[in-house]
């Protein structure tokens, strides 16, 4: 699913390679001519490096021990894929490599902390362009498309999987519903004023709801 996001492109970098198929697939697709792939621990790079052997891609696979985008060269990149990290990792990395913003296409897949990282990327001037879900092993994922133009109006990854009819979004919406409504019960419990924070759990509700009132009319 992350690797029909990204498009065509001549280097790509891959942040957080771990066992390096991605860039195999990317390479072997003809996705990407070359691929950067990185690592900020040494034991998953090694596998990386392993696999790019056992594919015969050792030369078009290049791989950085970094952190994130820090490297010689990120640069060169005009895809950047980050997946299978939490939303505020994410954050963290393309906010100390703003060139990304710069013609740039990055496919994100958050494991957490969606609705900030998507707060984060609007108010930095990045939109999100499209969205695709995934089901493996019992488990929804989901993915999307981020480029650095201003848009007035934030995008949600609900409305771009409702704008493309995913199959899977009815089941995804109920999932949200059901997170937003656990947490908001365990507030009630609560001894400190967590005021702001229901409202803000509260409108995000009242969002999907929403989206579920459109579904229901495919």
């Amino acid at each position: 699913m992350v690797a029909e996001l990204v498009p065509k492109s001549k280097i790509a970098a891959d942040v957080g390679t771990d066992h390096g198929y991605l860039a195999v697939w990317l390479l072997q697709s003809g996705r990407a001519e070359r691929v950067l792939a990185t690592d900020i621990h040494e034991g998953p790079l090694n596998r990386a490096k392993q696999t790019a052997v056992e594919y015969g891609l050792e030369s078009e696979i290049e791989t950085q021990l970094c952190d994130g985008l820090q490297f010689p060269g990120a640069e060169q990149a005009e895809s950047v894929i980050i997946a299978g990290m939490g939303g505020e990792t994410m954050i963290s990395i393309l906010s100390a490599a703003p060139w990304t913003k710069q013609g740039r296409t990055l496919v994100l897949q958050p494991q957490s902390k969606r609705p900030e990282l998507e707060q984060w990327l609007h108010e930095n001037g990045y939109t999100l362009t499209d969205a695709k879900l995934c089901l493996d092993a019992g488990k929804l994922y989901l993915a999307f498309v981020v480029r650095g133009i201003s848009s007035g109006k934030p995008q949600t990854a609900e409305g771009l999987l409702l704008r493309n009819r995913d199959p899977l979004l009815p089941e995804f919406l109920s999932l949200e519903v059901q997170k937003i409504e656990y947490a908001l019960k365990g507030m009630e419990q609560a001894e400190r004023d967590l005021t702001a924070i229901r409202a803000q759990l509260s409108a995000r509700l009242d969002q999907l709801h929403s989206f579920q009132k459109e579904v229901s009319q495919w």
